[in-house]
């Protein structure tokens, strides 16, 4: 499970979304990341906490969540359905900070709320619902504008029922926020180096109580919880989809020793690395159906039987 902190979307004038299907057991956390794109999340029949902007949401089975542009944002699952069939448990859908802003040039001072209007909220989900079943049929040489027919009645939705403006308190939050995300961008860039709270509160010019501050307010986590957090992230894909020595896996993953990632996988996963691999041996090829250009953190899958 690769994590990109600072996602980016390939924009195209015939598709400025993207869809994803979330399929299979999803047992792992999604850490503290952020897009210019507005990302709204339906959960079909599993749970989850949501963090944003350092407060936690949670978030019951047939609920839509909307993640605004630039928002810091984290998900733990907490009940998933046992899946040995790959079905769809959730979707994601990414819209493009820049169609955002053509359709609606005042995007930048306003925000989407969604709480509190459960007939608008039925209607979203029926345009979710159409957006599947077009995600799921033989491709059409003009389908993407069936796509974006729904993204527009969506929109509408949207700027309609949903919009509010800013209030001075999310204006002031966002400037610390603004700051976050290159602290972030860094961590995800040299999570293998040795960092320490001191040493990145240096390199940005600020003191460790400032940045201890807004880490602690904005994901909840102390920096050495968020670093560890970053750490296993890595570790967790090559611990299942390589054949590396769980020391290996630990100096790849940026550890100082192997007992440190145990200790840190345990507390994560409720077992260590070992016990963990023993519990899923199966080495599946998986078949991306996204552009590389996207972060695979959330990926549509179509497992492919081993020829071993």
């Amino acid at each position: 499970m690769d994590l990109f902190y600072h996602e980016t979307f390939m924009q195209s004038e015939q598709m400025p979304m993207q869809l994803r299907l979330h399929r299979g057991q999803i047992n792992y956390m999604i850490l503290e990341h952020w897009h210019r794109s507005i990302e709204i999340d339906y959960l079909l029949d599993c749970e989850a906490d949501f963090y944003m902007n350092g407060k936690k949401k949670a978030v019951s089975a047939g609920s839509i969540t909307l993640i605004n542009s630039g928002d810091i944002h984290a998900l733990e699952p907490r009940e998933v359905p046992e899946d040995p069939g790959y079905e769809i448990h959730g979707i994601s859908l990414f819209i493009s900070y820049e169609f955002l802003k053509k359709i609606c040039p005042e995007i930048d001072q306003i925000t989407f709320e969604l709480e509190g209007k459960e007939e608008r909220l039925n209607e979203l989900k029926g345009i979710f619902d159409d957006l599947i079943r077009l995600e799921l049929s033989p491709a059409e040489e003009y389908g993407y504008l069936k796509k974006n027919a729904l993204l527009h009645q969506m929109m509408y939705l949207l700027l309609t029922y949903f919009k509010c403006p800013k209030n001075s308190s999310a204006v002031k939050s966002q400037k610390y926020i603004d700051r976050l995300r290159v602290v972030l961008d860094y961590v995800e860039e040299n999570y293998q180096e040795p960092l320490t709270l001191q040493g990145v509160a240096d390199h940005f010019s600020v003191s460790m109580e400032y940045m201890a501050r807004i880490l602690k307010k904005y994901t909840g986590n102390t920096f050495k919880m968020h670093l560890n957090q970053v750490r296993v992230s890595k570790a967790f894909r090559d611990l299942l989809e390589t054949d590396y020595s769980i020391l290996e896996i630990a100096m790849r993953s940026g550890f100082p020793d192997t007992r440190s990632f145990i200790n840190v996988f345990r507390d994560t996963y409720g077992m260590t690395p070992s016990q963990y691999r023993k519990k899923n041996p199966r080495r599946e090829t998986v078949k991306e159906t996204v552009s590389a250009e996207y972060p695979p953190h959330i990926r549509v899958v179509e497992p492919q039987k081993d020829n071993h």
